[in-house]
């Protein structure tokens, strides 16, 4: 009994060990805002200012970060796992390499930043601002965008899969050969945005704006495109495709379709 009890004394010792912030990184990030490869596991910096703070490689794990301030943040390789970033202020902050699995970005302000080859696998983004980001390679698997702004982002070479854009504005976004298979792009504004290439199968785009949107080369197969407007988008050499998928969607004159595939034209 006592050797049991002694066992489980120490599994709770080493467990708060794991979770628990170094106190002199703490103060040594609060004094100067600059704390590379810091201990910071759990802490709690809601609220706090660190734009164009130093973060290179810390360890943010499990940490709240509600409505904190780190536009122009040096975040490269950073663990923010689990992370509560609801609300944060990621203005033309680098997080490449970082890893945000599982973290809460939920209307974040993240316009121009950096993100590339970042993991975000099951991040949520709700409402989130990432216009002009930049997810070049990023692992994006079963991330929640549902309503965030992504207006000219980037997400070319990204994997993508099962992620939710549901009204997401991807408008002017690069999706270039994008792994995009099995997401839902539901009342999603495409207009003008590259899927050239991207790999498109099962996908859904069930009302979504697709205007002007270049989806030449990419592959379709058992995607829906329900209700979609295609008016002028370019659908030439796309892999997949059966005339059923288009029979409930629309298009126009401008619309590039592949050859004995048609398109009715959308009611003005």
């Amino acid at each position: 009994m006592r050797a049991s009890i002694i066992c489980a004394v120490i599994l709770l010792v080493s467990m708060a060990n794991a979770s628990a912030f170094e106190s002199q990184d703490l103060q040594k990030l609060t004094k100067t805002g600059s704390c590379g490869g810091c201990d910071l596991r759990g802490a709690k910096l809601q609220y706090k200012d660190f734009s164009g703070s130093y973060l290179k490689s810390a360890n943010l794990r499990d940490s709240i970060l509600k409505q904190i301030n780190l536009s122009q943040a040096n975040l490269t390789d950073t663990d923010m796992r689990r992370s509560d970033l609801e609300k944060a202020i990621l203005v033309s902050a680098d997080l490449e390499y970082a890893i945000l699995q599982d973290a809460d970005m939920e209307k974040a302000m993240m316009t121009n930043a950096n993100l590339r080859r970042t993991d975000l696998r099951s991040a949520d983004f709700d409402s989130a601002n990432v216009e002009g980001g930049n997810f070049q390679e990023a692992d994006i698997r079963k991330a929640y965008f549902k309503r965030a702004t992504l207006t000219n982002a980037n997400f070319s070479n990204a994997l993508v899969t099962e992620v939710n854009f549901k009204r997401a504005n991807l408008m002017g976004a690069n999706m270039f050969k994008a792994e995009l298979n099995d997401s839902n792009f539901t009342r999603a504004n495409l207009t003008n945005a590259r899927l050239e290439k991207a790999d498109l199968r099962h996908a859904n785009f069930y009302r979504a704006d697709l205007v002007g949107t270049i989806l030449s080369g990419a592959r379709v197969a058992n995607a829906s495109f329900w209700g979609a407007n295609l008016s002028g988008a370019n659908l030439e050499d796309v892999s997949g495709l059966k005339q059923e998928q288009l029979d409930s969607s629309c298009g126009d004159k401008k619309t590039i379709l592949p050859r004995n595939i048609s398109i009715k034209a959308c009611m003005p």
